[in-house]
């Protein structure tokens, strides 16, 4: 499997870069251009998060010098990146990630099955929701294996990273989780968190 050189987490994020930045330059989907720079950012804050990294703190990697032709070049190279970073063993928390951005990347722009992979299911139900600046209850309204949305009553800013604790049958689960949008709603917030690693 081609690694692209790939041998660090670093190494990742110089490509995705490079990727944005010749995408930039050329006729490519602008909506095509924001998805990839929305997971670079929201990579990195997952691996600063699973690597005990300030939340802010960002990759010292100047970007690889890529050319893109179009946005179907775009995917194509972004499932290339996917493929290399599995191959070159990178943590499986960000492969897996990767995987599903691809996905995601081609329901988006191709029309099959809209933003979402698959949908969500209602349910109701109180969680704990933890962050670095403290913790709360919240309801649960709706989930899937990919994400879930909650009713808050504070708000939180987008790509917070927090954590979810749920009773589930009788079980624990704790899901690890990026903030993608946090809407109020009269006097709570509704917010969509992105599932990215369950704990069990």
């Amino acid at each position: 499997m081609e690694t692209l050189g790939i041998t660090r987490f670093e190494d990742l994020v110089a490509h995705l870069d490079g990727l944005v930045n010749a995408a930039r330059r050329t006729y490519v989907d602008r909506e095509a251009v924001d998805f990839v720079a929305t997971i670079r950012r929201r990579l990195v804050r997952i691996h600063n998060y699973v690597d005990n990294r300030p939340y802010d703190a960002e990759p010292d990697t100047p970007p690889r010098d890529k050319a893109v032709r179009d946005t179907d070049d775009l995917i194509e190279q972004f499932g290339q990146l996917t493929e290399a970073a599995r191959g070159a063993g990178l943590p499986a928390t960000i492969t897996h990630y990767l995987h599903t951005a691809r996905l995601r990347l081609r329901f988006t722009l191709r029309g099959q099955g809209g933003r979402r992979i698959v949908s969500r299911d209602e349910r109701t139900g109180e969680a704990q929701l933890r962050w670095a600046h403290g913790q709360m209850a919240v309801e649960v309204v709706d989930s899937s294996a990919y994400g879930m949305g909650v009713v808050t009553t504070n708000p939180l800013s987008e790509d917070t990273v927090v954590e979810i604790t749920t009773e589930e049958e009788g079980r624990r689960r704790r899901y690890e989780c990026l903030v993608v949008y946090c809407e109020q709603q009269r006097f709570q917030y509704h917010v969509g968190l992105e599932i990215f690693a369950i704990k069990q």
